[in-house]
């Protein structure tokens, strides 16, 4: 895929721009955290606009919010899929769905349960088809990083029973998958933006593995090669405490993030601060892109937005289903959009 002239996104960044404005602002969804049950919060996102492609949704039952909400991811790929001079590039960020898939399907094998239900329909392969690969052992079929890594899981799984397997290996190739498809568009925006979310990956990697007392082995095991800081550094870092970790990261390109994550991992309910600190982190890096009068960066950038909008959506709907107090919901909004 040659790289595509930034003129060429003039078509696609004007209709974004428009699109952009549209996204839900703070005060929405206050008003959002505000509504008496799921019911009536799933009432307030049809009003804007969601699930206008499945008029019977509305009652507020679990089924319903995860249509409603994955109908909303699907009609965004959709929109920049008719707007983008190459939709093929959408496939680096379509294959997470690919590989999460894979990663249900294999374990739902080895404990003998049926997940066909429970697959994403978002991936760049119909997760039907993905399903019968698995199962009738025809990798050759998938694409080649996909199709090795699937057959690495399923064999290490075999040999330890061990699920966590199943994800180390998967998520290894779901990057270098992305890093692959970045190098082929030819768009330094993109190979930036993937080296960046492999170093965030192995940032949360490491700072969980630390909270949950985990080895350095174990880190080792799960970090992810192919973003900015070096694998010899990583490799390095795995044995040292979470606060000489974090004071190592000032000496990186994430010296911002030291800080906020220190004070990340000390909040009651740490895991989720540092997850919402480093998807903030990422947001940060593509707000860049309101200075971008043409090409693929406002674009790819929208994606990310809409995305945070619609996680924090279900952070809302699925927080009043079980009950969650109002402010522990607030707490883990992902507001960096906004």
């Amino acid at each position: 895929m040659a790289r595509i002239k930034d003129e060429d996104y003039a078509y696609a960044t004007a209709r974004i721009r428009a699109k952009e404005i549209k996204l839900m602002s703070r005060s929405r969804l206050e008003r959002l955290l505000d509504t008496a049950d799921p019911s009536d919060a799933m009432k307030l996102l049809i009003e804007s606009g969601y699930g206008s492609d499945h008029p019977e949704i509305g009652k507020g039952g679990e089924n319903d919010i995860e249509m409603l909400l994955s109908g909303e991811m699907k009609k965004a790929y959709a929109l920049l899929s008719d707007i983008l001079p190459e939709p093929q590039v959408l496939d680096l960020f379509l294959r997470q769905y690919d590989y999460l898939n894979a990663k249900l399907i294999i374990k739902a094998e080895f404990m003998g349960i049926d997940v066909s239900k429970r697959l994403s329909r978002l991936g760049t392969l119909k997760p039907e088809k993905l399903l019968k690969s698995i199962a009738d052992r025809k990798l050759e079929e998938l694409p080649e990083i996909f199709g090795k890594a699937i057959m690495d899981s399923l064999e290490a799984f075999s040999q330890t029973g061990d699920p966590q397997t199943v994800d180390f290996i998967l998520d290894k190739a779901g990057y270098e998958n992305m890093m692959e498809d970045a190098r082929n568009a030819e768009e330094p925006f993109l190979i930036e933006l993937v080296k960046r979310m492999t170093d965030t990956a192995n940032i949360r990697i490491f700072v969980r593995a630390r909270l949950l007392s985990k080895s350095g082995e174990f880190i080792r095991s799960a970090l992810i090669p192919g973003g900015s800081i070096a694998e010899k550094t990583l490799d390095e870092l795995a044995e040292c405490t979470l606060e000489q970790f974090l004071e190592e990261l000032k000496h990186t390109d994430y010296a911002d993030l030291s800080e906020s994550l220190l004070k990340a991992v000390k909040h009651p309910n740490g895991i989720s601060e540092v997850e919402k600190t480093l998807d903030d982190s990422i947001l940060l890096f593509l707000k860049r892109s309101k200075y971008v009068t043409m090409g693929i960066e406002p674009v790819i950038a929208y994606l990310f937005m809409k995305e945070t909008e619609i996680k924090n959506a279900r952070l809302i709907l699925t927080g009043k289903i079980n009950k969650i107090s109002q402010e522990t919901i607030k707490e883990r909004l992902r507001l960096g959009y906004a």
